[in-house]
């Protein structure tokens, strides 16, 4: 879960309380102190409550549970006439923006440091990394509107980056500035990039990786700019919500602008509050309490809603910062967390069970502890991995339906693993300097055409292992589990060919196993014969059943 570090005495000027009462209400409210140094208080927050990644958000959220500020805040907005244009080069790239215009900050070097450290858990948070959701924050005083959102070729604008005295083109900053470096893999195989500019050509920003030193925001800054770009409209203007109530909870004044896609003008950001209902029966089935209507009202205000009594129930205002609420339940979590689950009688079981394992889970740990007994290791790996370690690595030539994550975070994490196999070879890769003989298995799902399957695989990496003993092994194995095992010639791209054959017990196939070929051994940087076997568990277990 996401932990910042909060200047206590920020807090509790915040907040208007002492520090008793704070470290005894923040664990009510969701929020663990991990670490007490001197005035840093290091705050672990849950990853769904992004509005409480800042002093500011917790503040607020603090004063409403102690009844001192409740009910819906009221941030009100001033018309800009800021517009920025979206060209549609944009599409194909980074299709999205967001912007606002925010007068009268006034930052002390604490709230400046708060608001940077906002700005990175909202990039690691909701903007996965900057690839979904990418903040710019600008000193709005050299800047000449209107706004221009934009794709050009990489060597078609230069500007002089933060950090940097010297002016780079878009491909020089990817290749020679640390964020450039850093985020270069959101911009992968792009023919053009985003800029921002202004009507002057002035580059504000190169989104997601680095804005232009002309507006550095700087404790002396004032009025901010403030640009978000990314590939998920909704979680963009979620993102301008909460960014812009925090600063308007240091009393600065938020202006809306203007974004245009052609014919297609939108104004951000947007306070208008979303509406949610639900019954009071609802909440006391739910809760498995029963609260007054007068006291669910009261708890509803004290934890920043609107609510409106209705016959059977209420109408709740949601506040503009809250991203995470999107159902009636999320609304009544809040009703549990107002009400403090302190408050909350435990109650005994009306019936007395007693537990045991599945007989899927008391197969799993009789086949452990026999690959234990051969001397094997078990390893647990991600079900996430990347179609070059599925396919080319393991020199598969047909590939099959994979699974593709849609946001993923990382470029070794972006689809569903079709087996264990190239995980396994993975591990034997990354502990390749260890004494031979090596023997790992694994126990673990695969996603094959949409369907989730449970899969049994080892390896053995030594100098002697060969098909043979691969076929003792996984014999003796079936053996030990009461079943007969036959084989059959098997054509595979990752092993031997004639060294490789089909499981069969019963005249169904189990799975395979055999030597894995030199190709695939150099693939993953193996330098000793390596022989793996892979079955289906789901099969396995099913002809235990019969």
């Amino acid at each position: 879960m996401p932990v910042i570090s909060v200047n206590s005495d920020d807090l509790l000027e915040l907040t208007g309380s002492d520090q008793v009462t704070l470290l005894e209400v923040l664990p009510k409210i969701g929020i663990e102190v991990e670490e007490i140094k001197g005035e840093s208080w290091e705050l672990e927050v849950k990853p769904d409550r992004c509005d409480m990644l800042s002093v500011e958000g917790i503040a607020r959220t603090l004063r409403g549970f102690l009844g001192d500020e409740t009910g819906l805040p009221d941030y009100e907005t001033s018309s800009s006439d800021i517009k920025t244009e979206v060209e549609l080069s944009v599409q194909d790239v980074r299709p999205y923006i967001v912007t606002a215009l925010v007068k009268n900050v006034d930052l002390t070097t604490r709230a400046l440091k708060s608001l940077m450290d906002l700005q990175e858990k909202l990039h690691l948070t909701i903007g996965r990394n900057r690839s979904k959701v990418a903040i710019g924050l600008h000193d709005f005083e050299p800047v000449e509107p209107p706004i221009t959102y934009k794709a050009v070729k990489p060597e078609e604008v230069s500007f002089v980056p933060l950090e940097r005295s010297i002016e780079m083109d878009l491909q020089e900053i990817l290749e020679r500035h640390d964020k450039g470096k850093e985020f270069v893999h959101i911009l992968k195989d792009k023919e053009r990039y985003p800029v921002i500019l202004d009507s002057n050509d002035n580059v504000l920003s190169f989104p997601p990786i680095i804005n232009g030193q002309l507006t550095e925001v700087t404790p002396e800054t004032d009025t901010f700019f403030i640009d978000m770009t990314g590939t998920d409209m909704e979680a963009l203007a979620q993102t301008l919500n909460i960014f812009c109530t925090t600063l308007a909870e240091r009393d600065a004044d938020i202006y809306t602008t203007e974004v245009s896609y052609g014919s297609r003008n939108i104004e951000y950001p947007d306070f208008t509050p979303d509406t949610i209902e639900f019954s009071a029966d609802e909440c006391e089935d739910i809760l498995g309490t029963q609260i007054s209507k007068e006291e669910i009202e009261n708890i509803l205000e004290r934890m920043r809603y609107s609510a409106e009594k209705k016959e059977d129930g209420f109408e709740v205002k949601i506040p503009p910062y809250r991203h995470d609420i999107i159902h009636p339940w999320d609304v009544i979590e809040d009703v549990a967390i107002g009400y403090d689950y302190d408050e909350f009688e435990g109650t005994l079981p009306e019936e007395v069970t007693i537990g045991e394992a599945l007989p899927e889970t008391e197969l799993k740990e009789a086949v452990t502890e026999l690959m234990l007994g051969y001397g094997f290791n078990e390893v647990m790996n991600y079900i996430l991995t990347n179609p070059e370690r599925e396919f080319d690595k393991m020199d598969r030539k047909k590939k099959e339906d994979i699974a593709v994550v849609e946001n993923p975070v990382s470029e070794k994490r972006t689809s569903l693993r079709t087996g264990l196999l190239p995980a396994l070879l993975s591990n034997l890769r990354e502990n390749r300097t260890e004494s031979l003989p090596q023997k790992l298995f694994e126990i673990g799902d695969s996603v094959i055409k949409g369907e989730q399957e449970t899969r049994f695989a080892g390896v053995i990496e030594s100098s002697k292992v060969g098909f043979t003993e691969m076929k003792s092994l996984v014999g003796g194995l079936l053996t030990s589990l009461g079943e007969k095992m036959a084989v059959e010639p098997k054509k595979h791209d990752s092993f031997i060919e004639g060294r490789c054959a089909s499981v069969i017990v019963d005249g169904e196939e189990l799975g395979f196993f055999g030597e894995v070929s030199p190709e695939v051994l150099e693939n993953f940087e193996l330098e000793n014969p390596v022989g793996g076997f892979e079955l289906d568990f789901e099969k396995l277990y099913s002809l235990k059943e019969s």
